[in-house]
Formats: C-alpha cells, sequence, structure tokens
C-alpha cells in the first residue's frame, strides 16, 4: 500500500449488493444457471432494459455506458470492458469515453492496449487534460504525464489538486526537491488539504531524508501514533529494521491496541530472523497505560514466512 496519493479525477464505480439463500451453497449446475440468468439480463431488470434498448439503438452511448457500470459492479468487468469497445466504435471521437477505455483496460492489466489506444488521442482538449495525465501516470508513462500534468496546471494555476498530481507524478520520477516546493505550494493555499500535507511527509521520509519533519506532517493528519507507524513502514519498504523497530515501539507507546503497528512488527520479526522484542518504556507519564507499557516485554514471532507480509500504514 502506498502512502504517496494522487487526486483520483475518474468516475467512481456503483456498489452492488447480492442475497444469498440460507439453504446452503448452491450446486455447480444452479451456479451457472444463475450466472447465465444474470448475463442475459434475467436477473436483473435494468440490465434486461438496457440490452433491450442496445438491440433497438446499438449507437445508443448513455444506454451502453450505463449497461458497462451495471456489469462492471456485479462482477463481470470483461463484458464492461466490451461495451465500452463497441461504445468506442460507435463515437470513435468521443474522447471522454476513450478515457474511460484506457482506464478499464489499465484496471485489467491491459496495458499495451491502453497505451495504444491513449496514443491515439492526439491533443487532448482541456477539459480532458487532467485525466489523461494521471492515466499515463498509472501506465507508468511518468514523462508525458508530466506534460500533461503541466499543461492541466497551467490552465488552472491555482487549482491545488493539480498542484499536488503534479508533485506526485515528480516524486515518482525522483525529482523531490520541485515536488517538495509544489507540495508547500498547494498547502500554503490550502493548509487544511490531507492528501498534499501525506504526499509531502512521504517525500520528506522516503527521499529528502527529513524524518522529522514526516513525523510532523503526519502527526497534523492522524496523530503521533499513526505517525511513528507511518514512518516505520517506510523503513520497512527501505529495508531499514532497526530504524522501523524504534518508530514501532514509539507508536505501540503511545497507542497499545494499534493493528497496523502490530502488524508491522510482525514484517520486521519475518525480516530479522523470525522474532522482534520491543520495549514499551517510551512514555514517561505515571498513567496506567504507561505503568503497563512499562511491565510488559512483548516478542512477536513471525508465523508465516517473510514473503507473505506487506507492510501496513495508517490511512491519513
Amino acid at each position: 500500500m502506498r502512502i504517496f496519493a494522487v487526486a483520483i479525477l475518474l468516475a467512481a464505480g456503483f456498489g452492488c449488493g447480492r442475497q444469498q439463500s440460507a439453504g446452503g451453497r448452491m450446486s455447480p449446475v444452479f451456479e451457472t444457471q444463475v450466472k447465465n440468468a444474470v448475463l442475459a439480463g434475467d436477473g436483473d431488470l435494468e440490465i434486461a432494459a438496457l440490452r433491450r434498448r442496445l438491440m433497438d439503438a446499438p449507437g445508443d452511448l448513455t444506454a451502453r455506458r450505463r449497461l458497462a457500470e451495471k456489469f462492471d459492479a456485479a462482477g463481470y468487468p470483461d463484458l464492461a470492458l466490451e461495451h465500452l469497445r463497441i461504445g468506442r466504435e460507435h463515437a470513435p471521437k468521443d474522447i471522454d469515453l476513450a478515457l474511460d477505455l484506457v482506464a478499464k483496460m489499465t484496471e485489467l492489466k491491459l496495458a499495451a492496449q491502453a497505451t495504444q489506444l491513449i496514443g491515439e488521442l492526439k491533443d487532448v482538449p482541456p477539459a480532458y487534460t487532467a485525466r489523461a495525465a494521471i492515466l499515463e501516470d498509472r501506465l507508468d508513462h511518468l514523462t508525458a504525464g508530466e506534460a500533461l500534468h503541466r499543461k492541466a496546471l497551467k490552465a488552472e494555476p491555482d487549482n491545488v489538486q493539480r498542484m499536488n498530481n503534479l508533485a506526485y507524478n515528480l516524486g515518482r520520477q525522483g525529482k523531490a526537491v520541485e515536488a517538495e516546493s509544489i507540495l508547500k505550494q498547494a498547502l500554503r493555499a490550502k493548509p487544511s488539504y490531507e492528501l498534499a500535507r501525506n504526499n509531502l511527509a512521504m517525500l520528506y521520509a522516503s527521499q529528502l531524508d527529513k524524518p522529522e519533519e514526516a513525523l510532523s506532517h503526519w502527526k497534523a493528519i492522524s496523530g503521533p501514533a499513526a505517525a511513528h507507524n507511518n514512518l516505520a513502514a517506510v523503513y520497512i519498504d527501505h529495508g531499514k529494521w532497526v530504524e522501523a523497530k524504534a518508530e514501532l515501539e514509539k507508536a505501540l507507546a503511545l497507542r497499545f491496541q494499534f493493528p497496523e503497528a502490530i502488524q508491522n512488527l510482525k514484517i520486521v520479526a519475518a525480516r530479522t530472523g523470525g522474532t522482534v522484542d520491543i520495549k514499551l518504556d517510551r512514555d514517561k507519564k505515571d498513567s496506567g497505560l504507561s505503568r503497563l507499557a512499562k511491565a510488559v516485554k512483548h516478542v512477536f514471532v513471525a508465523e508465516e514466512e517473510a514473503g507473505k507480509f506487506r507492510n501496513r500504514r495508517s490511512h491519513p
């Protein structure tokens, strides 16, 4: 999980709940029939209605895009992809639809197809530049993404979201100093912008070697315990086990029951021989929690292979 996050401009998908009977798991044959019924539209009245509309008017983009959304929400992203493909055949100049298709291809790890399609979109109109820039970033086309981010920001120089997105791109390219400057500018314009503050903290922790600055920004977002856990997660990413352990001790001294920090200690244990011994005596105040922390010596033993653990960071 990466803390360095980009402001997402893409449209959110629709949620979908499913019911299950209380009589146990259905037989494979019946389960297949039910799935086929859903695909045919029999299990969803709106899907059935949309399919009828498209039989009469295959070029109805509103119906086709809604049907793609429905299939996506129902757990059939491949069918959603095909409807977006068909939609593009009917409307090859629809930039918004083309970007939807690029996003879906990227999501389904069809990078070559997504790259080809986004490459066909020459001179993306200003209204779509910021979105196209994010998609280029997702495809790891960072130079192309940077150019589009700069173009988008030039069109709206006071847009803090676009500042953040350009800084994200620059950070991924290792251009940390310029990214820092842009994120500071965004925070001057909007001090409450947590995404930019979080990204700035990540820069300080991972590239600029300013851990105290990183802690300061993370504390402002989610408090001291989470800040120390986040810094520990960065150290884990870089294989700095001693430093990670020290930060996790601080996090657990501040918040004794902290699932993300405990999980990170398991990661440290898995990477350093199977056990990790911590001392929770950082808090010198004579509170009940402090006395408990001083009295307890925690030893975490890794129960799984090291490669199965992933570091956990606290949400901002």
